[in-house]
């Protein structure tokens, strides 16, 4: 191993294992159904939070890049903050709306910031050879992180039976991240400007640089490989709920049990096996390197293969067989933590290090177009036709969509 694990290596860590406890992420579908809120209003929804990320993404990036990376990660945060005590104290859909406004402030500050700093430290310490290994050991953590936060949420809602208490008792980690990152050395801020003269200048000079990379075709079309599956995955990713709840329907752990307890035991066991699992593959990521000596191959049969996974999984649910479509509904969350590691790397070597958290951003903002789109879509697909046909249906048709863009001439 050429990189040490040392102090910053672990700050990175700890802040991905807090960033992963979010306590309600194992039953926020079922929060939002539990609150008498349609598919397609929760479509609404995630579209809407994805949209608010999409419209502040480039430009957070900006800020972050010009101002100051810490800066914008503690405006991230506090932006979490506020979204959290908005869930905890509204139950229906427009203070939802209002809470997610403040969610998807939180994500377009935060996403592509953080992995700049990661970038930022490898290269003062010569390490970018090891980003692949790095990412994904960091990004280990945090799904790590996911892993206990499912035990616990499961616990609390075994207990407490209360799902909007999961938003207030994420205040807690969220806190503890502020703190570290307030730790962080001054140099990951990136190169600020001190005058409000100097900030408006160094903010046209890099909006003019980073237009001038991303209108590289070759470039572009980096950005929609390393973002496209990452959107689907949000579509879709919390529609795994459902499917445990139909299993936790059909096979009942004790006659004691409210529906609601038995499905957290569900919940949280299964939840806690995936996350080890994803932990494991994000870890590993940077073996595959060794199977593919292209990158876009990687990517690309990766992507391939988990709308293929989604296809069989949504005709699986159609066909009663809860059990396989899980396995192969878990498959999605796994590639995508393989994928991920890959991607940062590749796409950090084709732009300038310069302008790496607007570019970042702007890979975040393709992440959240698509995943705007898919939620919407699937959201309506799933209250007109099912969840079975609905993933199926919307699988497919990135398949197609993919097979074609693999064939686009840079």
């Amino acid at each position: 191993m050429s990189f040490k694990k040392d102090k910053q290596y672990y700050k990175f860590s700890f802040y991905g294992f807090f960033k992963n406890l979010k306590l309600f992420d194992p039953f926020l579908l079922l929060f939002f159904v539990e609150s008498g809120i349609s598919y397609s209003e929760i479509g609404v929804l995630y579209a809407f939070r994805e949209l608010v990320v999409n419209l502040l993404e480039v430009v957070s990036g900006v800020i972050a890049d010009v101002l100051g990376r810490k800066r914008a990660m503690v405006s991230a945060f506090t932006s979490y903050l506020l979204s959290f005590v908005l869930f905890y104290l509204f139950s229906g859909f427009w203070g939802f709306l209002l809470a997610f406004f403040f969610y998807g402030i939180g994500d377009a500050f935060r996403t592509g910031t953080h992995k700049a700093m990661i970038h930022a430290y490898l290269v003062k310490n010569n390490w970018q050879a090891e980003k692949t290994r790095y990412y994904g050991m960091t990004r280990s953590w945090s799904q790590k992180g996911s892993a206990i936060s499912s035990l616990i949420s499961a616990a609390l809602v075994l207990y407490t039976g209360d799902y909007a208490l999961m938003f207030l008792m994420t205040t807690i980690p969220y806190l503890f991240d502020l703190l570290l990152l307030s730790s962080y050395p001054s140099y990951l801020n990136g190169d600020t400007s001190g005058t409000l003269r100097s900030v408006v200048q160094g903010f046209r000079l890099h909006m003019g640089k980073l237009v001038k990379a991303i209108v590289n075709r070759s470039a572009l079309k980096a950005i929609v490989l390393t973002s496209g599956f990452t959107g689907y995955y949000k579509a879709i990713r919390d529609y795994i709920q459902i499917i445990i709840t139909t299993l936790a329907t059909a096979y009942v752990l004790s006659d004691s049990f409210t529906k609601e307890q038995n499905t957290s035991i569900y919940i949280g066991f299964i939840y806690f096996v995936i996350y080890l699992i994803t932990s494991y593959a994000s870890r590993n990521a940077y073996r595959l390197e060794t199977f593919f000596t292209q990158a876009t191959s990687r990517l690309g049969w990766l992507q391939i293969s988990g709308y293929v996974f989604g296809l069989a999984a949504g005709v699986l649910f159609m066909m009663d067989n809860v059990v396989s479509a899980l396995l192969l509904f878990s498959t999605i969350l796994i590639i995508q933590n393989l994928r991920r590691p890959l991607a940062v790397k590749y796409i950090t070597t084709q732009f300038d290090e310069k302008i790496m958290a607007s570019v970042m951003s702007v890979e975040s903002q393709s992440e959240t177009l698509f995943a705007s789109i898919l939620a919407f879509l699937l959201g309506i697909l799933v209250d007109v036709i099912g969840l079975g046909w609905g993933i199926a249906c919307l699988s497919v048709l990135l398949i197609i969509v993919s097979i074609a863009f693999r064939w686009i001439k840079v």
